[in-house]
């Protein structure tokens, strides 16, 4: 069954290592949509590799009913709106808070139908208090995950939205600067059908 991976990695427990890459051609930096909330600092929406996991925690929102806590931090490897369908990739948000206290973030993923449930919203709540920020993504671990069209993230405390950011995913072979990022070429799924032809 699909399911959405938030690897959330408060700032405040965790620093955010950075890989700076020079890639030609390299997509935007993912696209705002609607306001963004005074107290939102550094958001940058991007490419993610994810480190191993250190277990799962309940998250009733989503597809499979939980989500992975990482066993290290994450690491941003480009800032782009675009996501290369490949299994392993992880694409997401992070993002720093300021003139807020401590606050429990619901991170919301929208996206195409995913079969078999055709699952369209999964949200989850941050693990601990959110500071001074986090990160957040959903990665590709199955064939049936990798659905092409827009994709969006957005956290929200109390029922007030910070911020949502929008993805376009595409097959790997159409972002081929971006598909080798953090798996081997044999993991790329250079072809996928649409979501109505998935069924």
């Amino acid at each position: 069954m699909p399911r959405a991976l938030g690897y959330t990695c408060a700032m405040t427990r965790f620093p955010l290592l950075i890989a700076a890459l020079c890639l030609t051609a390299a997509p935007a930096a993912a696209e705002v949509r609607g306001p963004v909330s005074p107290s939102v600092v550094n958001l940058v929406g991007g490419l993610f590799c994810a480190p191993e996991t250190a277990g799962r925690r309940p998250a009733p929102g989503t597809m499979d009913g939980w989500v992975h806590v990482p066993a290290e931090p994450i690491v941003l490897v480009a800032e782009s709106d675009q996501a290369p369908m490949v299994l392993g990739m992880g694409f997401g948000v992070r993002y720093g808070l300021a003139g807020l206290g401590p606050g429990t973030v619901t991170y919301t993923v929208t996206h195409p139908p995913i079969p078999p449930s055709n699952m369209s919203v999964e949200s989850w709540n941050s693990e601990a208090p959110v500071a001074s920020g986090d990160s957040f993504f959903f990665q590709f671990d199955r064939p049936e995950e990798m659905v092409p069209g827009e994709w969006t993230f957005s956290a929200a405390i109390a029922g007030e939205v910070l911020f949502t950011i929008a993805f376009q995913v595409r097959p790997a072979s159409e972002l081929p600067a971006l598909a080798h990022l953090c798996r081997a070429p044999q993991m790329l799924s250079l072809s996928r059908r649409s979501p109505s032809a998935a069924g």
